[in-house]
């Protein structure tokens, strides 16, 4: 395995990138030269519930106007990319406005309740909250947790970081908690597939659009040093760097044994480990083949016969990896290759990008 390459910039999610930008200098500006509009995009339930003021509904999603909130949800949309690059831009995009409606749904819901309750709520924190806080969903349940030490006897993961994050900006106030709750219920639902949401899409023609416009201003050039399929997050950069490890040493304890079985053999080059560990296998690496379901080096052997009838691909997993993005010819083999597991075949895919 070579060496492990980190998830630079904004490569394949332009959409991500377009969202941190758009809301930084919608935010600066608010924040800084033009103060005197502020009051234009308050979430403020009164003006909206009271004096019908719907449209500040979605001026109040366009900045962030606490600069705490800015700073800490600028970090969270640059990490949670990793979802637009796992998903591809069009379900990413899909996802995000299908919770936005669900999570503002679920806030007006709650801001007429407490109006018909005589219950008064200060303005809500304003920006694209609605956004965010339903990817803390996927997150939790999509994201591997690697404990990596503990403090207090409180295990920590490489995911703490972004749930501190979130419990900070959720922390200001009773309002804060009252989006965070409805924006994770948002994404709850999707996941629930609430009313079949899961099967909404960004209609074509619109996505093809964007894709010749917004997509080009805001596409990243692959990184220099980008030669293999990468993990999409650091947790899993790290449990492949063990992975690797732990099959090195393996193959050490191998080397040192006594020849066994009269396949192994000790006198070839060190240097050409099997597979992953050096150049590939050498023809000496067995006097004899292992037979059919034999183990070596913990994997079961396999004979490959050549008359094999093809892998049948699954057409919702070939439906996945076209709504990524990927060329149907090319998402068809891959999915051969890997057997039908979408996880190889989206790696055999971004090699091949």
């Amino acid at each position: 395995m070579g060496p492990l390459h980190g998830t630079t910039g904004f490569y394949k999610s332009p959409s991500s990138k377009g969202l941190l930008t758009a809301t930084l200098l919608s935010s600066f500006a608010l924040n800084f030269p033009f103060q005197q509009y502020r009051h234009y995009f308050w979430y403020n339930p009164q003006l909206i519930v009271e004096k019908q003021q719907l449209w500040r509904i979605f001026s109040s999603k366009v900045a962030y106007l606490d600069l705490k909130d800015m700073c800490c949800c600028s970090i969270l949309v640059y990490y949670f990319r990793i979802f637009e690059r796992r998903y591809g831009s069009r379900k990413f995009v899909s996802y995000l406005l299908s919770t936005a409606i669900i999570s503002t749904a679920l806030e007006l819901s709650v801001m007429y309740l407490l109006q018909h309750l005589q219950i008064k709520l200060q303005p809500l924190p304003s920006g694209p909250l609605c956004m965010l806080y339903p990817l803390f969903v996927p997150y939790y349940c999509e994201v591997p947790r690697v404990v990596f030490g503990h403090i207090f006897g409180i295990p920590m993961t490489g995911k703490s970081f972004h749930y501190i994050l979130g419990l900070q900006i959720a922390s200001t106030s009773k309002e804060s908690i009252l989006v965070a709750i409805c924006g994770l219920l948002s994404g709850l639902l999707w996941k629930a597939n609430f009313f079949k949401v899961q099967s909404f899409r960004i209609p074509t023609f619109i996505a093809k659009l964007f894709g010749c416009t917004i997509q080009k201003l805001f596409e990243s050039n692959p990184p220099k040093d980008l030669q293999k399929p990468i993990g999409a997050t650091r947790e899993i950069q790290r449990q492949e760097h063990m992975e690797q490890m732990e099959q090195q040493l393996l193959w050490q304890t191998f080397q040192q044994q006594p020849q066994q079985n009269g396949w192994f053999n000790l006198n070839r080059d060190q240097n050409n480990g099997p597979g992953i560990f050096g150049n590939g296998l050498n023809d000496d690496l067995f006097d004899n083949e292992p037979d059919e379901g034999q183990e070596l080096f913990g994997v079961r052997h396999r004979r490959h016969n050549q008359d094999d009838n093809p892998v049948e691909v699954s057409e919702d997993q070939v439906q996945h990896l076209l709504d990524m993005g990927f060329n149907e010819d090319r998402v068809r083999n891959a999915l051969q290759i890997s057997n039908n597991d979408i996880s190889t075949a989206t790696s055999v895919l971004l090699q091949e990008s």
